[in-house]
């Protein structure tokens, strides 16, 4: 029971623990996803500024009547000075066709067949497209597109002021953090198309572009748009860790970071063997404790019947002794007079036989009347009924 009540304290306590240690990772992921949200939703709202500049500039020139393509690509430039995490701004028409760019070259390249350019242009109340992963037409690197409508004087659509960026700037973002050997830290797009990741693995699934996720991660993501914790094993590694996603605010963005229990749980793991040794040391000790609590109990009650036997035993031999004793007393000559039959004692006096053999053994008495005598006692009757005397005369 004592072994027991301890493995239930030690137990509850270890549960507690693990509970405890499950409890900081999730605050610390949660935390993390926050501030990965807030750095990278601060560099595309910055990009945002920067090509509303651009956007701007671009629709100045549209109102004149006149684009300088020299002039826009040296505004363009400037504008990368102020933002250096764009690799690249380009100004397309209408038809999606690159007219100038920071990089002062215009390319035969034409961006109509993009997602985030038709949307732009079939929306005029759209001003500003982040893209999902793309492949660039001509670098053919990941990359990501941050695209702000350009309107002419009357409003309608005129084209879109391009920033790309290579999708490389997030690891550097998220190189100085420590998250373990088995923790990651990533962003995805909408389509859950990975983007970065960091620490990556060789598996194919961490590869920018993969798509692989968990069932249980698109779940959550469709049950919780903005973020979520839980736990899920990962589908690149088949390893379990505690993930916590959010949301970029206006961006179709999720940052994910994540912590795997081989990690987080290394200083529980310590307590639970520290917790077993104790408990194996206590077992031990008690089960040492009972079994010499045993023996003194069973050397106890063979102490107590030795002892019973040993009272039982001199008793008996007292009263054989008492016995011996007083057949002892009758053994040998034993003086008796002839006539009276009475005995003679150690003490020189002389005793009723009755008397003596009552008193030196277990011997009792009853008087009755053996059939001679009867016949004699008759007999004598007789005479003296004959005769008219007293009986007792013949005696």
């Amino acid at each position: 029971m004592v072994n027991l009540f301890v493995y239930l304290i030690v137990g509850t306590s270890l549960y507690n623990s693990r509970k405890h240690y499950d409890k900081l990772a999730e605050v610390t992921t949660q935390n993390l996803a926050k501030s990965l949200e807030a750095n990278v939703s601060d560099i595309l709202d910055k990009m945002n500024i920067v090509l509303f500049s651009v956007a701007t500039e671009t629709e100045r020139h549209l109102s004149s009547r006149r684009i300088d393509k020299a002039s826009l690509s040296l505004f363009a430039r400037e504008q990368i000075r102020v933002l250096p995490e764009l690799d690249r701004i380009v100004i397309a028409d209408s038809s999606g066709t690159v007219l100038c760019g920071s990089d002062n070259t215009a390319d035969s390249v034409n961006l109509s067949d993009r997602q985030y350019f038709s949307r732009l242009r079939s929306d005029p109340d759209l001003q500003l497209v982040v893209s999902n992963l793309l492949k660039g037409k001509v670098t053919g690197q990941w990359r990501v597109a941050v695209a702000r409508r350009v309107n002419n004087p009357d409003g309608t659509f005129a084209g879109a002021a391009i920033g790309t960026f290579d999708v490389t700037f997030f690891d550097k973002l998220f190189s100085h953090l420590d998250i373990g050997k088995n923790g990651a830290v990533g962003i995805r797009d909408a389509e859950f198309k990975l983007i970065a990741l960091n620490p990556k693995g060789k598996e194919a699934a961490s590869q920018i572009g993969s798509d692989v996720v968990s069932q249980k991660t698109r779940d959550m993501v469709r049950a919780n748009p903005v973020t979520a914790t839980y736990k899920t094993v990962f589908a690149r590694d088949n390893m379990e860790r505690m993930v916590t996603f959010r949301k970029a605010a206006k961006y179709p963005y999720y940052i994910f970071a994540t912590l795997s229990p081989v990690d987080y749980m290394t200083s529980w793991r310590k307590e639970a063997v520290g917790g077993l040794v104790l408990l194996l040391l206590f077992t031990s000790m008690t089960l040492i404790s009972a079994r010499f609590l045993y023996k003194s109990k069973v050397n106890a009650l063979l102490h107590a019947e030795a002892k019973r036997y040993g009272d039982e035993m001199r008793q008996q031999n007292e009263e054989l002794n008492a016995a011996i004793s007083r057949v002892k007393r009758l053994e040998g000559i034993i003086s008796i007079c002839s006539y009276c039959k009475k005995i003679r004692t150690e003490e020189q006096s002389w005793e009723q036989l009755e008397k003596y053999f009552s008193e030196h053994s277990d011997a009792m008495f009853s008087h009755g009347m053996c059939p001679d005598c009867a016949a004699e006692q008759q007999r004598i009757f007789r005479e003296a009924a004959s005769s008219k005397k007293d009986p007792n005369d013949y005696h």
